[in-house]
């Protein structure tokens, strides 16, 4: 059997990818540039503002990996301090074991953690997720900040949610503008950074075979082949939500694919993977679709890679009422142009309805202040929070509180700090736990009195 082998970010030092801060600051003020042009041309839709467009996509993708450069250093902390029992005190606090935090960060080195414990069920025995206990005291400005719009993700979630208008603190967590402390997701689900491939022209839709376990599938201890294929064989592994997008940014939503090569050999021929959205198991040429092209995969190896579809996708027709259509299917293809000579086909895709793709775990990656302060506000920047409010604990010297939630977002927690009336400087741990009761990592961050300054993180 071949064995499975983590990944390594190569990608962020290929082709002479520069790292300076002024290279990434010139990345930034470029794609910002190209974004507000985009949106003034593409009412008309005209040939010049699909060429924007393509332009933009690359912006993107130079932004995105001069900040995986940047990033390329930093070490999985959490995991090393979960090995040095660093967090057992964390644990066994009532927090700790009402959330059953060692067990939750024992899964995490591999990561689908929500699905191995099947947390889900806890909401839906409760009385669904109106109805869930999780969550924060919440502040009295949060509705005047927030909107409803259609939510695309996990069916455990409603159809429609509140949404942070797109402020500053929204805007500081995306993923390509947050400055991570340090990224503590498991290996298998850090994604690659890969350069954007052409669209799919064919839209058959093949008979694929289930993916593991789930409808969603999973890439944790998936048991290779029995046989294994002496010609090349890449297989689809899992799929999970990350986050719906923003409809004051024309972003649609966001979405992870997990892919293996089963094969003995390595592929070096690079392939496509493809994801489209559609309101029914079928495709047409008005499908809304993205895509990526995967330079090589070695023999056993399993990668994973983010796609978020147009905004399209949340437009995709209109209803008797006149009220837009969003997707209900999605399609994941991977080799989506048929560039690899492969064993078998019927393991590289799926045709998934939207709410059986679950969410990825909750990871929290920053906050906005290099040290917090009693009574002030504080952002975190992550991923997994979850559509709407959760918890967000803060914990001093064995001291827990749940801070007072301003604002929610799939990538960010907005929240005041509690009032504590210190005598001096001290340390705190930051713990998002999500609405079904999935934790984040801690953050550990300096805590003063009121009234301290304390410098902000610095800016692309």
């Amino acid at each position: 059997m071949v064995p499975r082998k983590p990944i390594e970010q190569r990608h962020v030092t290929r082709n002479g990818i520069p790292q300076s801060a002024t290279q990434l600051r010139d990345a930034h003020q470029r794609l910002d540039a190209l974004r507000q042009e985009t949106q003034r041309h593409m009412p008309g839709k005209s040939v010049d503002s699909h060429q924007r467009l393509s332009e933009l996509k690359r912006a993107e993708f130079s932004a995105a990996r001069l900040e995986a450069a940047r990033h390329h250093g930093d070490q999985s902390r959490f995991h090393e301090q979960l090995r040095g029992g660093h967090l057992d005190a964390l644990t066994r606090t009532t927090v700790g074991q009402k959330y059953d935090l060692r067990r939750q960060y024992e899964l995490y080195s591999h990561g689908d953690v929500a699905r191995q414990l099947h947390l889900d069920r806890s909401i839906y025995d409760h009385g669904g997720w109106r109805a869930r206990t999780n969550h924060g005291p919440i502040a009295k400005s949060f509705v005047d900040i927030h909107f409803g719009h259609y939510y695309p993700g996990p069916r455990l979630y409603p159809s429609r949610c509140w949404y942070p208008h797109w402020t500053t603190w929204v805007s500081w967590s995306w993923w390509d503008y947050c400055h991570p402390i340090y990224d503590p997701r498991p290996v298998f689900c850090r994604p690659i950074l890969y350069d954007p491939c052409p669209p799919v022209t064919v839209f058959s839709v093949a008979t694929w075979s289930p993916l593991p376990i789930v409808a969603s599938g999973t890439w944790v201890d998936v048991p290779m082949p029995d046989a294994i294929p002496a010609d090349y064989d890449l297989q689809l592994l899992a799929v999970r939500f990350v986050d719906p997008g923003h409809p004051e940014q024309q972003l649609g939503p966001r979405y992870r694919v997990w892919f293996r090569n089963t094969s003995r050999q390595d592929i070096v021929t690079p392939f496509n993977i493809t994801i489209l959205a559609s309101t029914d198991d079928t495709l047409g040429e008005a499908s809304p679709q993205t895509g990526v092209r995967v330079e090589s995969i070695e023999a056993g190896q399993i990668q994973s890679v983010d796609l978020r579809l147009p905004y399209a996708a949340y437009e995709m027709g209109r209803d008797a009422d006149g009220k837009p259509v969003p997707l209900t299917h999605l399609h994941v293809w991977v080799d989506s142009h048929d560039e690899v000579r492969e064993a078998f086909n019927e393991n590289n895709g799926a045709t998934l309805a939207v709410g059986d793709i679950l969410p990825v775990d909750p990871a929290a990656f920053s906050t906005d202040v290099e040290t917090g302060v009693a009574g002030d506000l504080i952002s975190i920047a992550g991923e997994g929070f979850g559509p709407e409010r959760g918890r967000v604990v803060v914990d001093v010297q064995g001291l827990q509180l749940s801070a007072e939630m301003v604002g929610w977002y799939d990538l960010a927690a907005h929240l005041s700090m509690p009032h504590l009336p210190l005598a001096g400087p001290t340390e705190m741990e930051l713990i998002v736990i999500r609405g079904d009761g999935a934790a984040a990592n801690p953050l550990s961050r300096p805590l003063v009195p009121a009234g301290t300054p304390v410098m902000p993180v610095p800016q692309p």
